[in-house]
């Protein structure tokens, strides 16, 4: 009896699962054989069973069924993937040589997508995470900006001695169907002043700038490329040469990973906590792919802190600051510190400007002070010597500080350096004349420096000594230079009164 309940019940859980019409008449009618029989069973519990073959007969009977619906079922899904696979395959098989967005997985984890050509159907059936059956597709990239994008020109040619996993270029990538996007038309409509842009250089790779100017009429523009590692920065490109990244998706638009993903699924999935986790992870990856593109400073932001405690880059950890990129939420800030500019003491900033200017670009404008004052101080040297060499020499206004210095000498001397002085030109009176003005003026000067350092230091009693005594070698001086002028003015003068002479 309890084979027979036990047999009630797998036929009930078949009904359940069941939908064809036919079974369930079988299974039913099945059902209702088995209640007359354990009803009978029942009845006569107390009475000997006799031996009853039909009941085995039912029973195989029964089996046989049941393994017959268990195969029935598996053949009706078979048959349903078949119909799908083959669908799928002409779906795709319509689609060899159109352009479409493809994904990229990067080395590091990021993914991104990329306008790409469909360039085959791969034979191998996959699963999605859905249970879903798809197929892969081999496509091309046609903007690559790595090296494992770029498509390899021997096998495009059917050449390449290289199978897939040796070669160092791409042979297509395997993306499954379900992932595909609509392609994205360069629209240069779009080209203006610090648009970010993609630009293809002699490598074939596509590397990232800024439009600095357009020419719509030639369709050319000048780019300026990101990275110190281009000789060159500044470029012109044609248009087919360049792919202009889109303003809505940001200066991202080829370095958008999962995040683009959660901006093209349902607008009915609510996000929840692992939905923020996922975005702030591709955050993160993104922000390490744009620091890629950027230049490599020589030196690292935060390395002065090797000598404190590093509690500036902790914070900025914290806040999501990634080591490599620039500042500022979207990673487009400075990467370079800023150094920090020693003013000259006392210099106003207008005089700074001056020095910079005069600098020329130099790292260390502000040496360009010292410089100057050195060679103020090789000019002065020179000229005292060449005024000592000049003093040496025995020239025609030797006489004159014979003439001072010698004054208890007797009148024959003083007759003598007159007819000394009267036998040169006059053109080499006036030369000296006003090089004589000249030192009288600059001893003026200093002997004006002397009275106020004498006004200044009425307290120091050696040091006004000192003063003194340089004040009164500078009289002295003084008063020589200007006897000296006043022996060449007249002498001078005595020329002049001569020539008017000559003409009356």
């Amino acid at each position: 009896m309890d084979e027979y309940e036990a047999q009630l019940l797998v036929v009930e859980q078949a009904l359940l699962n069941t939908q064809d019409e036919e079974q369930r008449s079988e299974l039913l009618a099945l059902r209702l054989n088995l209640q007359e029989l354990l009803a009978l069973t029942r009845q006569t519990s107390d009475e000997a069973p006799a031996p009853v073959d039909h009941l085995d007969d039912e029973l195989q009977r029964f089996q046989s069924e049941l393994h017959e619906l268990e195969e029935a079922a598996p053949t009706a899904t078979q048959l349903n993937e078949k119909e799908q696979l083959e669908a799928l395959r002409t779906k795709y098989n319509a689609m060899l040589g159109e352009k479409c967005a493809a994904p990229h997985e990067h080395g590091w984890g990021a993914l991104s997508y990329h306008n790409a050509l469909i360039c085959g159907v791969d034979d191998e059936v996959i699963v999605d995470s859905n249970g879903v059956l798809d197929v892969r597709l081999r496509v091309l990239f046609t903007n690559p900006t790595h090296r494992e994008m770029l498509p390899c020109n021997y096998y495009l040619e059917g050449e390449c001695r290289f199978d897939e996993t040796r070669c160092r270029y791409s042979h297509g990538a395997l993306v499954p169907g379900a992932a595909i996007r609509e392609y994205n038309a360069p629209n240069f409509h779009r080209l203006a002043r610090n648009c970010p842009v993609l630009a293809k250089l002699q490598d074939r790779l596509w590397h990232r700038g800024r439009v600095l100017c357009v020419n719509f009429v030639e369709q050319n523009c000048r780019v300026r490329l990101d990275g110190q590692e281009h000789k060159e920065r500044e470029r012109d490109f044609k248009f087919e040469e360049l792919y202009p990244l889109t303003t809505e998706e940001g200066d991202d638009d080829e370095l958008s990973s999962t995040d683009s993903e959660a901006n093209h699924s349902d607008d009915n999935v609510q996000e929840n906590d692992s939905d923020l986790d996922e975005l702030e992870a591709a955050r993160q990856a993104r922000m390490v792919e744009l620091s890629l593109f950027t230049f490599k400073p020589t030196e690292r932001l935060g390395a002065w802190e090797q000598h404190t405690r590093g509690i500036g880059s902790k914070l900025m950890a914290k806040m999501g600051y990634i080591h490599g990129t620039g500042l500022g939420s979207d990673g487009r800030g400075i990467v370079t510190p800023v150094s920090a500019q020693i003013l000259p003491q006392g210099r106003s900033l207008d005089a700074c400007m001056e020095l910079r200017e005069a600098a020329n670009g130099d790292k260390d404008y502000f040496s360009v002070e010292r410089k100057l004052k050195r060679a103020a101080r090789r000019q002065q040297a020179a000229n005292e010597k060449a005024y000592a060499r000049a003093s040496k020499r025995t020239d025609v206004f030797s006489f004159l500080n014979g003439d001072v210095f010698g004054g208890q000498q007797p009148n024959p001397s003083k007759k003598q350096a007159t007819n000394d002085l009267q036998q040169h030109t006059t053109k080499t009176l006036n030369v000296e004349a006003v090089r004589v003005a000249d030192d009288i003026r600059r001893k003026k000067r200093d002997i004006s420096k002397v009275q106020q350092s004498l006004e200044r230091n009425g307290s120091d009693v050696q040091l006004q000594k000192r003063l003194r005594s340089q004040l009164q070698m500078q009289q002295q001086e003084l008063a020589t230079l200007q006897a000296q002028e006043h022996s060449l003015s007249r002498e001078q003068q005595t020329r002049k009164t001569k020539n008017k002479m000559f003409e009356f």
